[in-house]
Parts: C-alpha cells; sequence; structure tokens
C-alpha cells in the first residue's frame, strides 16, 4: 500500500438508506494510482494503476444507514465516495437501489471503520478489519459496519442495538466480534456475562430470520522472551466456540488466525502490521497493510465454512497473501511488559495461569 499526499475527491449522493449499486467511470490524464473508499472508508479498491487518458469503470455496492455511536444518533442520508489520488480524476458516478442481502457487523475498535489523515501513510493509521471486508465480495452483498471502538457485548445491547433492531431483515447476516473489552468487565468474564449477550445476539437474529456469524476475536501481539505470543484472550476465542456450537451457527476462529500468522514473523516483523508512527506503537490494532491481511484471513475461513448466502459471495481470487517472511537477522524481541501496561489501564479477565506466571512483571 503506498502512500498518498493529498486529500480525498468528494462525491456525495442525496439517498435514504438503504443498498445502492455505484458505478464509477474514473479518468486520468496522467499515469496515476487511485485508491477508493465509501462511507466510513469501507475499502473499495486500492493502489489501482491507470494511464493518460484511460478511462476505468468500478462497480460496487454502498449501505446507507442510520447509527449509533457514544450514545448518539447519527443519521446518514448520502451514499459517500472518496477517491485518493495524487493527482486529479474526472469522475462520473451513476448508482440505481438494489436489493440484496446485507452483512451487519457488531463489535469493538478491532474491527470498526477507522478514518484516515491526510497526507495519508497506511502504517500510521489505524484500521479496523471489517471496514476492508466490502473489497473482498462481490456484487451481491452490501457491509454495514456498527462497531465501536471501546464497545464491549454489554455496552451494544445496552444503548447501540436499536438501529439494528430495525434494519434486520430476514437474509440479512449479524456478524459479532467482541472480547478485548469485554476483558476489561469481571461481569464479563469468557464464559459468564460474555457468553450470555452472545447467546443473546445468537437468539435474536435467527427469531428474524438472520443469519448470525460468530468471531473470535483476533489477538493481540504481546511476545513473550520465547518468543510465543501471550494467551490474552484464548478463553473468549473458547467462549465463542461454545456458543456457536450451543446455536448451531458458523464460528470464525480469528484469534487462532492471528496467533498462527503473526507468531512465527516475530515481534519485530508482526508489529509493522499494527499501528505506529515511530513516537508510538500499537499491540492490538492493526492498520491498513494489518486490517487487509486479517479481512483476508477471515475470508477465506468464511469461504472455506460454506456460509449459505455468504460464502460463495467471496472473491477468493483476491484473498491471496503474499508470503511473508521473518527476517532472519531480527533480533529476538519481547514486550511481555505491555501486559502491566494493559493490566494497569483496567485489562481484568484473563487466565489465572498467565496472571500469575507474569504477575511480576
Amino acid at each position: 500500500m503506498i502512500q498518498y499526499n493529498r486529500k480525498p475527491q468528494e462525491i456525495k449522493i442525496a439517498v435514504p438508506n438503504g443498498n445502492y449499486e455505484v458505478t464509477l467511470g474514473i479518468t486520468a490524464h496522467a499515469d496515476a494510482i487511485y485508491t477508493v473508499y465509501c462511507q466510513n472508508r469501507r475499502f473499495v479498491a486500492v493502489d489501482r494503476k491507470i494511464g493518460p487518458e484511460e478511462t476505468q469503470k468500478l462497480t460496487f455496492v454502498v449501505n446507507v444507514c442510520d447509527y449509533i455511536r457514544r450514545d448518539a444518533a447519527h443519521t446518514v442520508d448520502s451514499i459517500q465516495i472518496y477517491i485518493v489520488c495524487d493527482i486529479d480524476l474526472s469522475v462520473v458516478s451513476e448508482y440505481v437501489p438494489v436489493q440484496v442481502p446485507t452483512l451487519y457487523i457488531i463489535g469493538d475498535s478491532t474491527v470498526t471503520d477507522q478514518p484516515a489523515e491526510y497526507p495519508y501513510d497506511p502504517e500510521k493509521t489505524y484500521c479496523g478489519w471489517g471496514q476492508v471486508l466490502p473489497m473482498f465480495l462481490d456484487n451481491h452483498i452490501a457491509v454495514s459496519n456498527h462497531a465501536e471502538s471501546g464497545a464491549t457485548s454489554k455496552e451494544v445491547f445496552r444503548l447501540h442495538f436499536e438501529t439494528l433492531r430495525r434494519k434486520l431483515r430476514p437474509g440479512d447476516f449479524l456478524m459479532i466480534e467482541f472480547g478485548h473489552n469485554d476483558q476489561k468487565e469481571a461481569e464479563l468474564d469468557a464464559f459468564g456475562g460474555y457468553a450470555r449477550y452472545l447467546r443473546y445476539y445468537v437468539d435474536f437474529a435467527k427469531v428474524r430470520a438472520v443469519k448470525p456469524i460468530l468471531n473470535a476475536p483476533i489477538n493481540r501481539i504481546i511476545f513473550d522472551d520465547n518468543g510465543k505470543i501471550l494467551n490474552l484472550l484464548g478463553d473468549y476465542r473458547d467462549a465463542v466456540q461454545s456458543v456457536s456450537e450451543w446455536g448451531h451457527v458458523p464460528f470464525i476462529d480469528l484469534w487462532t488466525a492471528t496467533t498462527d500468522f503473526f507468531e512465527p514473523l516475530g515481534l519485530y516483523t508482526a508489529k509493522k502490521f499494527f499501528r505506529h508512527d515511530g513516537e508510538s506503537q500499537d499491540y492490538t490494532h492493526t492498520n491498513d497493510p494489518g486490517g487487509v491481511i486479517i479481512a483476508k484471513l477471515w475470508a477465506a475461513m468464511a469461504a472455506e465454512a460454506g456460509i449459505k448466502g455468504l460464502s460463495e459471495h467471496i472473491l477468493t481470487d483476491r484473498i491471496g497473501i503474499e508470503a511473508i517472511q521473518a527476517d532472519p537477522n531480527a533480533p529476538r524481541e519481547s514486550n511481555a511488559q505491555e501486559f502491566a501496561r494493559l493490566k494497569s489501564i483496567g485489562l481484568g479477565t484473563v487466565p489465572a495461569d498467565l496472571d500469575a506466571d507474569i504477575s511480576h512483571l
């Protein structure tokens, strides 16, 4: 992913809530590379090359939906398109309403739509993997991301779910990923309050002929001195699997997938896929390259899961991950001391044996 120096060109088309198929005719007057986002920076196309006087057509589906965030209701009344390029492009837009299923997402900051600053650097930008999914789905599925930074399974149930109560329709999907913030609340322990709210969401969806999908939370990349990633969310992964078996609903094991993907890379390489800016380094929240990788991991597992009405619409030709090798000359690093900082800001429910093992940090 490349850097861009200019702010995006914006197109806004006034429409009511719903799903729309948008077609862009994009013309350049010199060699260029461009990226397209919709709504709250949901990925449509990344780093596309275009030649002088060439016109490219880009067709995609956009979900326009009101949402609740931080106890405030937000009305969305337009299709919002952002074209990022370091030269001016000529853009013609068309749209038509479409009746397609919607993949609604509820969860926390690891999956939410994250903004970007310009000039744009993909490694310095937070990115929830859910905002990348539209790029890996065909035009028969729309994505509506209602995940929010700081959210727990309980908080969304009490405060943020009202919009979806009105929007969910038979044939839609409700995708759920919590855990990072639930782990800070004693009452939301993995097999207690956390599992109870997951069961509520599953039941709520089923009653309305909506198809729930349960995701284990992505793992944090906190490595011990032996090069192993600490098991900070394993109990929550196990609880999600248990609820999926109870409800006979799809289970996407992102905890195992992210652990297996990042651990062989070692901290030195793995941290490049989490937000960093030269002054601070995040070990929980991916940057844009990391968000793309996790979205691809999810898409590959969802395609294999055979989720009727969804799996067949995953663009499997787009989800390959280029081989990434750990730097053989990199020093073996440990950031286990990060656990102590997490404890100090409220990380409460972790496996007792792990807590005892590293409580000296």
